[in-house]
């Protein structure tokens, strides 16, 4: 049982304890409401769909405790029985002022019959009611997914201690066993959250995928395979990993700790890597009213950025520079610091290789950026739009490519 399902009881329960609390006050007043279709909606109707869906939320909860495992379908259920439960008051006001409006206004304008008041009054409340409800189960679905993410990160950092402490111990095969599965529970998460369909697959695998959705750069592409050679190595032999192996392999298990934290943190980085494919494609053909919530998701997570995701970041405006350079200008259009920010990081987003080996292709990325932009800013007539661009010119014109070594 995790947090958030100790807190979602609590809630609940508290929430119906409250409820009952006011019963008094409801029998007193059961036969206030108002009419809509010649049925009257009470005080007391509103009340009994209330308890009703919170019992409702309270039974289902009561099922996933007591199964054995926990089965996705009852959190559903009761997730969408407690919504409801939350949005009867607002929808009942709201229902209730409504039809109060509406009929005053009827009376002054004789030519609306009454029955148009009553569609109107349950068109007007179910489109409210629909947002509540929308409102509370996306509330509740993102509160639940952190809980299982901060669960299965507590989870991933007790392996890792324990791979530490073997390390300490001098176990060395047994510290990489340990690791090796934090490394692939962290490499599927990241997996899952770009939407890969990964299928249980095995470590060789994940490796495969990990390289082709550019999860990893090469060097850890490389002690990936490593790792899983090594790993099926101490399974049928003693001290077959030294202490400098075990080392690098708890240094990448904490690498990708830091990794999955900065690729679920942040809402719209979160986007981008799960529809990456999609995105780089679009950015490339360049189709502003297509490419407009990737260019808004893009600004997002630019300005949410912490960590290492400016630089996760970085394929993204490789793309649109090189092939639709105005895209950027729109994204930057009125937000000056934004645009500081981002020219202020830019040479060594774009022009530094990380990996090795990748100084050629940025020499080649560098020429068709200011190609692009050039050609972008002869053809801009509007001058705000081309100072931007220019700005943007100026600052790679100057940058240098730099190789980590």
């Amino acid at each position: 049982m995790d947090d958030f399902f100790k807190t979602k009881v609590g809630f609940t329960i508290g929430l119906l304890a409250a409820i009952f609390a006011f019963k008094p006050l409801v029998d007193a007043n059961s036969s206030v409401g108002f009419s809509i279709f010649d049925f009257k909606i009470t005080v007391q109707h509103a009340y009994v769909f209330l308890t009703s869906f919170l019992g409702l939320a309270v039974y289902f909860i009561s099922l996933q405790f007591a199964s054995e495992k926990h089965i996705g379908l009852l959190d559903k259920i009761s997730n969408a029985c407690y919504s409801i439960a939350l949005a009867t008051p607002p929808v009942f006001i709201v229902f209730w002022l409504t039809t109060l409006l509406l009929n005053f206004i009827g009376k002054n304008i004789n030519l609306i019959p009454d029955m148009w008041i009553s569609i109107i009054t349950g068109v007007l409340t179910s489109i409210f009611a629909n947002t509540v409800y929308s409102f509370l189960m996306k509330s509740i679905k993102g509160k639940s997914a952190k809980a299982e993410i901060q669960q299965e990160r507590k989870e991933d950092i007790e392996v890792l201690s324990r791979a530490q402490e073997l390390y300490k111990a001098g176990m060395y095969d047994m510290s990489v066993l340990e690791a090796s599965k934090v490394i692939e529970s962290i490499v599927r998460r990241l997996l899952e959250i770009r939407g890969v369909s990964i299928n249980k697959g095995n470590m060789f695998e994940l490796v495969k995928l990990s390289e082709q959705h550019r999860i990893l750069n090469k060097s850890d592409i490389l002690l990936l395979n490593e790792i899983r050679k090594k790993r099926n190595e101490s399974v049928h032999s003693i001290d077959s990993i030294d202490k400098s192996e075990a080392k690098r392999i708890l240094t990448l298990s904490r690498d990708l700790i830091i990794k999955l934290e900065i690729s679920s943190e942040s809402d719209g980085y979160e986007w981008l890597e799960r529809n990456r494919e999609s995105v780089v494609e679009l950015f490339k053909i360049g189709t502003p009213s297509k490419c407009k919530k990737a260019i808004a998701m893009l600004k997002t997570a630019w300005e949410n950025r912490d960590g290492a995701i400016w630089l996760e970041l970085s394929e993204f405006f490789e793309v649109v520079l090189v092939h639709n350079p105005s895209l950027l200008i729109d994204m930057f259009i009125g937000e000056e610091n934004l645009l500081k920010s981002w020219l202020h990081r830019a040479e060594v987003q774009l022009f530094t290789d990380f990996i090795g080996g990748d100084k050629q292709r940025l020499v080649i990325v560098k020429r068709d950026i200011i190609s692009s932009l050039e050609m972008y800013i002869s053809a801009e007539s509007e001058s705000h739009r081309k100072e931007i661009a220019i700005e943007i010119l100026t600052t790679i014109k100057n940058s240098e490519i730099r190789e980590i070594d």
